[in-house]
């Protein structure tokens, strides 16, 4: 048994030193946020609580139990000997594939201090500039790169139908999120991902830090959902607005006045703080897109369009003017293109001779 666990422990500090940079890169980022909040007084917007309470059951607890419950129906499945179910499981469970997914636990812990952070940085920005200065600025721009009209109008008037609206919210505010976040869960824990996960990782921080952090103080906006209230001007997409309200008000213009509310409160939760420019979503999207190209080609296309479909969702429902889905497109093919060739020559898929351990089953999400 001591044997067992020795070797556990070896794979699980092996495994952690190969993405040791990016729980530096995140306790990094954190301190300065932790350390910009302490100088500005601004304690009640740190949101690492919210994060914890609900994010460490679902990545700590939910997903490895629905691993374990999808790894035993593909064992029981695969063949009806005995013998062969036990190797299976065996594999599954050495000491090489406990100690990944010990290691890939870490990072998740870790993920889930970055959102903290990050969702804290985020509400700190208008602390830090003031309100939102940049709104009418990247408008313009918007109404230039489309020919003399704001997208989301134009976007409403073509195609402003209340069962489109349901759907395109619920892919916003849900499927995304899906998506988006349990992904991550699965690179950072099965083999099939070992020789990805540094590199993804490191994407995904360096993209919600430099699009949602570093480009959104510097060009900070709000939003047309928001753009009334930080410039005054309430007619210029009182068309969005008022299609978002219309009839039985949809779960973007109800998340739109959750985020206000907070942000006039200066209250810290999940998902709050605003910024605009560059969309979060976009990138987050782009970046899940050019690693599943990776895994499968033909996947990687339908990843494509989908962020061409957050990219459509984010101005049909208001929360940004199309220049920030575009910008940060392009951030994070050039993140993606710098950090692939930084990691060239990463033996993130390194390991110790011996048997390999049967990956997990794919997510069926």
């Amino acid at each position: 048994m001591g044997r067992l666990w020795d070797g556990i422990l070896m794979e699980t500090l092996a495994n952690t030193r190969r993405v040791a940079i990016f729980h530096m890169a995140v306790l990094v980022y954190s301190a300065i946020v932790v350390a910009v909040a302490l100088d500005f007084d601004q304690l009640r917007t740190l949101a690492h609580g919210a994060y914890l309470a609900r994010l460490v059951p679902v990545y700590l607890f939910i997903l490895p139990g629905i691993s374990l419950i999808c790894l035993i129906s593909f064992v029981m499945h695969k063949t009806n000997d005995w013998r062969e179910r036990r190797r299976m499981v065996g594999d599954s469970l050495s000491p090489r594939a406990i100690g990944r997914v010990l290691s890939g636990m870490l990072c998740l812990f870790s993920f889930v201090l970055f959102m903290g952070s990050f969702t804290t940085f985020k509400n700190l920005m208008p602390v830090i500039r003031g309100g939102f200065p940049d709104d009418i600025l990247l408008a313009e721009i918007d109404r230039v790169l489309s020919f003399g009209q704001d997208p989301g109008a134009v976007l409403v008037e073509f195609a402003g139908s209340p069962v489109l609206r349901q759907v395109i919210e619920w892919n916003y505010g849900i499927l995304w999120g899906l998506f988006g976040f349990i992904p991550v869960f699965f690179i950072c824990t099965m083999k099939a991902a070992d020789g990805l996960r540094l590199r993804y990782l490191l994407t995904v921080v360096s993209a919600w830090a430099i699009v949602g952090s570093l480009l959104a103080l510097i060009f900070l906006s709000a939003g047309p959902a928001f753009y009334g209230k930080v410039t005054g001007d309430v007619q210029r997409f009182s068309v969005v607005l008022d299609f978002l309200t219309a009839g039985t008000p949809g779960t973007a213009a109800m998340f739109q006045d959750y985020l206000w509310s907070s942000h006039i409160s200066g209250d810290a939760a999940l998902g709050t703080g605003i910024s605009a420019f560059p969309s979060v979503h976009v990138a987050m999207a782009m970046t899940n897109a050019l690693f599943l190209r990776e895994i499968n080609r033909t996947a990687g296309w339908f990843g494509f369009a989908y962020v061409g479909l957050v990219l459509f969702s984010s101005v049909y429902l208001g929360w940004h003017y199309a220049i920030d889905g575009y910008v940060s497109i392009i951030v994070v093919l050039g993140l993606y293109a710098v950090i692939r060739r930084l990691c060239a020559n990463d033996r993130d898929m390194a390991y110790s001779a011996g048997p390999e351990p049967m990956p997990l089953p794919p997510p069926t999400v």
